[in-house]
């Protein structure tokens, strides 16, 4: 588009938001959040604006510009993964402070819910207000209430990460008491949680690619009517916090973390029967009955689902792929790939590109 852009992080911002505008004086602007910062209607009043995943009062304004997530499938894949991790009950843990899209994500889940005829437990913790001391305490005192086989949505990632941590220091199981979703999907995160966490990911990119391109209509022709547009999830990335296996010992979950880390990085089944401390005989009779799957196939079902991840990326060229994802020969993944799938890289990757939120690994 030949735009310069300014990314403006307004929690780090040194100097005043009117100072910051009159300053750049932009030619338009995405704002993300904010709901309530009057702060900023007054000094964007004048400028094209496109608002990302704002408040619901936001959203349903006829005259405000929105770009927003679907807030239903997220919630619909987050109680449909818990259902099938085997929960019993379930619960919802909000965002730190009062936030447009936890509270829509509060609402739907309460809602669909009960159109199943269920209850859920929902802990707002926006009293909090960021105080994530505050916010701890209220978490421990929510997780010590909860019946066992719990389904917990956390509001995203973060949240999650302190729900594990606290199950982790109050000796509840993950998985098997309680199980846990989370929403961002990021791997860093995620992947390191112990357990690792299963998130839902929003496509980010196809919501930031909606903005700008509203917002680039809204800078030609300013007068033209306001416009509302949804972005979808690609993918829930199961991981050990929702899966259910046939035992919960200590051995089996510590191997599976391991495999869900390292899988890409080389690792081999050897590695995982030395960290069981077992013979590889026993070891293998052990992982099956608690999975239903040999070691290898574990290791190379949690590098598909890498590879999967990587081809819903469109800048990612596939040559690399294989090595990526802990594979000496692209040939090998590639007649792998077909194998399993029926398709191409290439032709996953394209279905991938057109298929709906509900698009699965």
């Amino acid at each position: 588009m030949g735009w310069h852009v300014e990314y403006v992080e307004t929690s780090r911002l040194h100097h005043s938001i009117p100072r910051m505008v009159s300053y750049w004086n932009p030619a338009g602007c995405i704002l993300e959040g904010h709901d309530d910062d009057l702060t900023f209607d007054k000094c964007l009043a004048n400028i094209p604006l496109v608002r990302l995943d704002p408040s619901e009062a936001i959203l349903k304004d006829p005259n405000v510009s929105t770009v927003t997530n679907d807030a239903p499938k997220i919630v619909d894949l987050a109680i449909r993964e818990l259902s099938l991790a085997g929960s019993e009950s379930f619960a919802f843990v909000s965002w730190t402070t009062p936030a447009g899209w936890s509270e829509r994500r509060q609402k739907l889940f309460s809602s669909l819910l009960s159109n199943i005829g269920r209850d859920g437990i929902v802990l707002d913790a926006t009293s909090a207000n960021g105080d994530v001391t505050a916010f701890t305490s209220q978490v421990r005192a929510f997780l010590s209430k909860l019946p066992k086989r719990c389904g917990i949505f956390a509001a995203n990632d973060f949240v999650a990460s302190i729900v594990l941590s606290l199950c982790r220091l109050e000796g509840i199981r993950v998985p098997g008491d309680v199980y846990v979703v989370g929403v961002d999907d990021n791997p860093n995160l995620c992947d390191n949680m112990h357990p690792s966490l299963t998130s839902i990911h929003p496509d980010f990119t196809t919501g930031g690619r909606l903005a700008a391109k509203m917002l680039a209509r809204r800078m030609a022709t300013p007068d033209a009517p306001p416009e509302k547009e949804i972005y979808h999830p690609c993918w829930m990335t199961q991981r050990l916090s929702t899966r259910n296996v046939a035992s919960n010992s200590t051995i089996i979950l510590q191997a599976l973390d391991k495999i869900r880390r390292d899988a890409c990085s080389g690792l081999k089944a050897a590695d995982v029967v030395r960290q069981m401390g077992m013979s590889e005989r026993m070891a293998e009779m052990t992982f099956k009955a608690a999975t239903g799957k040999r070691i290898t196939e574990e290791i190379t079902d949690v590098r598909l689902e890498h590879v999967k991840e990587l081809l819903l990326r469109p800048s990612q060229a596939i040559a690399p792929i294989a090595n990526l994802c802990g594979w000496n020969s692209e040939i090998y993944l590639k007649r792998l790939f077909k194998q399993r799938t029926g398709m191409t890289m290439r032709e996953w990757r394209s279905k991938g590109m057109r298929g709906s939120a509900s698009f699965a690994l």
